[in-house]
């Protein structure tokens, strides 16, 4: 299940570029309204320019300015004259950075954003309603690596009652794409690998942990430290979500539009404070923070419209780390560790209440029974019912007794003086990379901690498998 997601996870980090996002904006800066180039991506697909296309109608202020590494554009109108309507076209560019194909879905605001008047926003023209029209029609793909161009038209009514002379009106609108992938496994595995691009950018990465940090109030409530864009949610976690995915939550599946649920959580899960981040927080306004260490970032993820009260969702779930040395520091790029685990949790209201809708409980999450294969010769069962807590802290002898396996296997390629400028290089990676999970014998032979969980080591057979499978091919194809 999901086997190209895990190679990504595994293997690749080692030659992930982690791009710096020069002057990213957050959703709650104030942006500088004037058309802009942009010219630095990570993944994803990205506004690379807005600018105006000829002469606008009727207007006296007409300013335009977008959110970097995003779909989303903000705009200053105001009329010069009360009677009169008032317009403006954009040409806005967008480029496709990924290996994705995107679809046009539409416009995507929230209504009752504080600051903006994305309550007046329609998709027709009307005389008491700002009119947004584009171009670009829904289901409209745009290729890899390729950049395009549509038009959108802004026009204010004539309702001089709503749109009296000079006021101005502030819009903050999404134009909405999504993944157009043949199957919902694809689509998953692309929201995984795009988490994963988020953690590991240092710009997207801060984003998340400030909006999260944000809502800890210190009361252990179920919704204090976790984000997402489940229904009800407040406007700045949705815009958050959906600006740092860049998208990505937007599915067309066999040309079906299947929107993407998420609730990220941040909590000390694999309860090991030698892996994950840290945050701090005072509870209830006190002067005495409390830190709290070793802490994961769980991705739970659903294709479901959660529309049943008191029903059950099919939930993706994923947990992501990182290694910290002793004295705390973040010494790793952040990884999935175990592998990406199918269940179901209660549908219920954003803040828990039974018998709601639009989102769910992650912590009544259980697993449904599979088997999972992460290398060759090594297989194990994840029973009916158990929780993503037991799933991450279970020891598993038979693994320890792969791994330890594998450690032999490269520690033979590595002393072979045959192997010598074939590949050598990738397994003696590996094989330090795995080195705390292992001690060193008086013969110089590793040896397996025996108390290592599963979670642990999966990420690091995978990737110790590989370098070994890679070292094989390299000196074969020599003899």
């Amino acid at each position: 299940m999901l086997r190209k997601m895990k190679i990504f996870v595994s293997i690749a980090l080692s030659c992930i570029f982690i791009f710096t996002a020069i002057g990213y904006a957050a959703l709650t800066d104030n942006l500088a309204l004037k058309g802009t180039v942009k010219v630095e991506f990570p993944e994803g697909l990205f506004i690379t320019e807005v600018r105006m296309k000829g002469s606008q109608s009727g207007l006296d202020v007409y300013n335009v300015d977008f959110i970097d590494y995003s779909t989303t554009v903000e705009t200053l109108l105001s009329k010069s004259n009360d009677n009169n309507s008032g317009s403006v076209t954009y040409i806005i560019t967008v480029y496709n950075n990924t290996n994705y194909e995107y679809a046009y879905r539409g416009l995507y605001y929230q209504n009752n954003l504080s600051g903006y008047h994305n309550n007046l926003v329609s998709t027709k023209n009307s005389s008491t309603k700002i009119g947004v029209v584009t171009s670009f029609p829904n289901g409209k793909i745009v290729a890899p690596g390729e950049y395009l161009e549509f038009e959108a038209t802004y026009t204010l009514g004539t309702d001089k009652r709503t749109f009296p002379a000079r006021n101005s009106f502030k819009n903050l609108l999404n134009f909405q794409f999504g993944i157009n992938v043949e199957s919902q496994e694809a689509a998953i595995e692309a929201v995984l690998a795009k988490f994963l691009n988020i953690l590991n950018t240092k710009v997207t990465y801060d984003e998340l942990v400030d909006k999260i940090d944000d809502k800890f109030d210190g009361n252990q409530e179920w919704t204090s430290n976790y984000i997402g864009n489940v229904s009800d949610a407040v406007d700045a976690d949705s815009m958050t979500v959906e600006t740092l995915f860049a998208g990505q939550l937007n599915m067309v599946i066999n040309g079906n539009t299947t929107p993407a649920t998420v609730l990220i959580k941040h909590e000390n899960l694999d309860n090991n404070r030698l892996t994950g981040d840290s945050y701090t927080v005072k509870y209830n306004n006190q002067s005495n923070p409390t830190t709290y260490e070793g802490c994961e970032m769980t991705l739970y993820l659903t294709t479901d419209p959660l529309t049943r009260a008191n029903g059950q969702a099919p939930v993706y779930v994923a947990v992501f780390t990182c290694d910290r040395d002793e004295n705390g520091n973040i010494i790793s790029d952040w990884y999935v560790v175990g592998d990406i685990y199918l269940g179901k949790a209660p549908i219920v209201g954003y803040r828990g209440e039974n018998g709601g809708t639009g989102s769910f409980v992650t912590d009544n999450w259980v697993a449904d029974r599979a088997t999972y294969t992460p290398i060759t010769g090594y297989s194990y069962t994840i029973a009916q019912g158990t929780s993503i807590k037991d799933i991450t802290r279970v020891v598993d002898q038979n693994a320890i007794d792969s791994f330890q396996r594998l450690l032999d296997d490269a520690k033979e390629i590595i002393d072979d003086l045959t192997y010598a400028g074939t590949g050598i290089a990738i397994v003696e990676e590996a094989y330090e990379a795995a080195s705390r999970y292992y001690t060193v014998d008086s013969n110089g032979n590793a040896i397996a901690k025996s108390g290592t969980t599963r979670a642990q080591l999966i990420p690091i057979m995978v990737k110790l498998d590989y370098a070994i499978t890679e070292a094989r091919k390299a000196i074969d194809s020599v003899n």
